[in-house]
């Protein structure tokens, strides 16, 4: 920070303590921004997305950080502030800046009425990947695409647990609500752990995973927490990122796939949207589709663990060098900067 800069106050209203968008969007970032004389104050809604009380109640809980925020340089936006709904957007003092990670327009019930409304009224809009700029720029002039960072001090190479050295372990971290994916694959992880009886399927996030079609002995499940979330990837072998070809997943930020990759694992995705991206930049990891693809690439990296090494190692030099907090918080200081007032 030069001498002509001045420390900048800016107004994060977010939507949630464990929202993703909330943690990998905004708060991550807070003393990274310090460092560039740009204080981050977030405010976080009583009832927060995941409250499960009814909308009304979650639009009153914005209240009081609208109400805190009026004295700021500029307010930081994450995604809608009550999901599906436009609310107090354009009530928000000027500058303003959306930030989203997802497409947010397919929110029922008033996302695709809603979302242009909100986008109209911003300063800016930072945009997740290139499918969410190229809906964001019909409606805003000024679009920012920034990746989701992921934290390349936390999520770090390590070597495997005892437990874990001597397998072929498959991972997959998530939210339940997206064990929907994980079952597009559920034949072709079957097929590959049955032909590979010392395999195991690892599972971390919010609740277990039933399946009906892989034995249970051949699952392990690990519940999510913010502290361990990290630490538990070093047990994995191959990363895994099942999408369908859809409107709403073209939207995801590939975060999943990132964490992996600064893990130091080799990854197996779906080629859709940003996925697709992260792919074009070395040979970190496999693409497929079907479930044929998707046991043959299982396949391909349990047969050669010198190939799986080295798709991790390019992997995480990929992250570190793309996608890592410090190059982000560098491009997001700037953006900040040129908005505030």
């Amino acid at each position: 920070m030069t001498q002509a800069q001045r420390n900048i106050q800016i107004a994060a209203l977010t939507g949630g303590l464990n929202t993703p968008s909330t943690r990998f969007r905004v708060r991550q970032y807070i003393q990274p921004l310090h460092n560039f004389g740009i204080e981050v104050a977030e405010h976080i809604p009583r009832w927060g997305e995941s409250c499960g009380l009814p909308s009304p109640f979650k639009m009153v809980s914005r209240i009081p950080g609208l109400i805190r925020s009026r004295q700021a340089d500029l307010i930081w936006i994450s995604r809608d502030l009550v999901q599906g709904y436009p609310t107090f957007e354009r009530l928000v003092r000027r500058p303003r800046i959306l930030d989203v990670d997802d497409a947010i327009w397919l929110s029922r019930p008033f996302g695709k009425y809603g979302q242009p409304w909100i986008a109209r009224g911003m300063d800016a809009v930072i945009a997740g990947n290139d499918y969410l700029a190229d809906y964001y720029s019909r409606y805003c002039r000024r679009i920012y695409i920034l990746p989701t960072a992921v934290d390349t001090r936390r999520y770090i190479p390590q070597p495997p647990p005892k437990d874990a050295a001597d397998r072929f372990i498959i991972g997959w971290t998530g939210l339940r609500s997206n064990y929907k994916y994980l079952e597009m694959i559920e034949p072709a992880l079957k097929r590959f752990l049955d032909n590979h009886p010392d395999g195991r399927l690892m599972l971390i996030a919010n609740q277990p995973w039933k399946s009906s079609l892989i034995r249970p002995e051949q699952i392990c499940f690990f519940p999510w927490t913010p502290e361990d979330e990290a630490s538990l990837l070093c047990r994995m072998s191959v990363g895994l990122m099942p999408l369908p070809d859809q409107p709403w997943t073209r939207g995801k930020c590939s975060f999943k796939m990132l964490q992996y990759m600064a893990a130091g694992l080799p990854v197996i995705v779906s080629p859709v949207g940003m996925n697709q991206q992260v792919l074009e930049k070395g040979q970190i990891g496999l693409a497929a589709r079907t479930n044929d693809q998707w046991t043959e690439a299982l396949e391909a990296l349990y047969r050669d663990p010198s190939m799986a090494r080295t798709m991790g190692r390019l992997g995480r030099q990929i992250a570190e060098t793309h996608y890592s907090v410090s190059v982000i918080a560098d491009k997001l200081a700037d953006i900040l900067r040129t908005h505030a007032r």
